[in-house]
């Protein structure tokens, strides 16, 4: 919280315009191609002292929106009344929509609808998936810039696109109490090919100066924050344990991690699923550290993975999966899911985490082999089969006129 100076001496009051001038200075730099929304609209704590974030990540979706995801997303929005609603990136499936910006904004328009229908907030990051089929980031973000009710921001000279940091006030709108990072993690690593990006060093030190310039501003007091990117830390995998090959409900590792196999580790992890191995970069940049050295970050909050839901407690830092919402990649069937995060204004260091899953909101299973496989790879499979079939057919249909032809000759 913001220290309250009680003294109205001439030097108090020079110490209250030296820190609202600091905080402004803060502030402005982040205000680029800020919607209007987010100009004349603050987040803050309800009458109840609550603040309730719903998360989804890899909505993953193209122009053609696969309707379960609707429904999860639709479910989700309705069970939870979020204060915030948080996109956790590869919100659409950009290479296979190619460089069609026509396709991409109808990709984006079907996830925010639901969202803007309802008058929500809503926040973004990016994902290694936006803008693979070339309709740049800064473009996508333009366009969610044009729905009324978005808050994410572009700090402007950093690496990716989408650095920004959101505050949230207490009930009375009067200070801000609480603060809501957000990162562009990247796509892929251009020097390691094969291996995901990772959030580069300008912005950790962003991140830094930020922190301590907010720490300055606020009398010397951190804001407990929360952090949001797509791509997990490498350190998501120490709070694993290696296990041999074969051993029950153990996956193999991804990248750097791939000789070896896994499963949760109770001493961190206090709930979840692993359903693969974490993808996070081959190359630590340092963030986490960075997060311990600041002290600020409570939990940080990934996406990317879309079969894991774990959460655990790592060196006082919460590390926090959210599964896949969407249908057109694969998934863990009716275990899509969105989190809900609530926030409790009288006790700022904790919170509550819920995941909201399709069959306990939407309260039929899935269709189809998509929940499992995806849709695009179910359509891949039954043009396969459809193929196949009509191969047989035609070796049939030849191999018994080959047979009439010789019976006839003889």
């Amino acid at each position: 919280m913001f220290c309250v100076f009680k003294s109205n001496s001439p030097i108090s009051i020079l110490r209250k315009a030296a820190a609202f001038t600091m905080l402004l200075a803060l502030l402005i730099p982040l205000m680029s191609g800020v919607s209007a929304y987010a100009e004349s609209e603050k987040l803050q704590f309800d009458e109840n002292g609550e603040f309730k974030i719903l998360i989804v990540a890899d909505a993953q979706d193209i122009d053609k929106p696969q309707k379960a995801t609707l429904k999860m997303l639709e479910a989700s929005l309705d069970a939870a009344n979020p204060d915030l609603v948080v996109f956790l990136g590869d919100d659409v499936y950009g290479n296979i929509i190619g460089n069609d910006e026509a396709a991409t904004k109808a990709a984006i328009d079907a996830i925010i609808q639901p969202v803007a229908e309802r008058n929500l907030p809503f926040a973004l990051v990016f994902g290694n998936h936006d803008d693979q089929g070339g309709v740049s980031k800064e473009t996508q973000l333009a366009y969610y810039q044009s729905f009324p009710n978005c808050m994410a921001l572009d700090s402007g000279e950093l690496s990716g696109c989408g650095n920004y940091t959101l505050p949230i006030y207490d009930s009375v709108g009067k200070k801000a109490i609480f603060n809501l990072w957000f990162f562009d993690s990247g796509t892929y690593d251009e020097e390691r090919k094969g291996s995901y990006a990772y959030v580069k060093q300008d912005q950790i030190d962003w991140y830094i100066s930020q922190s301590e310039a907010l720490r300055e501003a606020n009398g010397g007091q951190d804001l407990p924050s929360f952090a949001f990117q797509h791509i997990p830390v490498p350190e998501i995998y120490d709070m694993l344990s290696v296990v041999p090959k074969g051993t029950q409900g153990a996956v193999r590792g991804h990248g750097s991690f791939s000789d070896r196999y896994y499963v949760l580790n109770p001493e961190y992890i206090s709930g979840g699923n692993i359903g693969e191995g974490p993808c996070p970069p081959d190359f630590n940049s340092g963030e986490f550290d960075a997060w311990k050295q600041q002290g600020n970050i409570l939990a940080a909050f990934f996406g990317h993975d879309h079969v894991n839901d774990f959460s655990g407690s790592l060196e006082g830092i919460d590390l926090v999966m959210t599964p896949g919402t969407g249908f057109y990649e694969y998934g863990n069937g009716d275990r899509h899911g969105t989190r809900l995060i609530t926030l409790h204004e009288s006790e700022l260091n904790s919170y509550d985490s819920k995941l909201l899953y399709y069959f306990d909101i939407v309260g039929e299973p899935p269709q189809g082999l998509s929940p499992i496989i995806g849709a695009r790879f179910e359509k891949l499979i039954i043009i396969g089969i459809g193929v196949l079939l009509a191969l047989a057919v035609g070796v049939t249909l030849l191999c018994t006129h080959l047979k009439k032809r010789r019976q006839t000759k003889v």
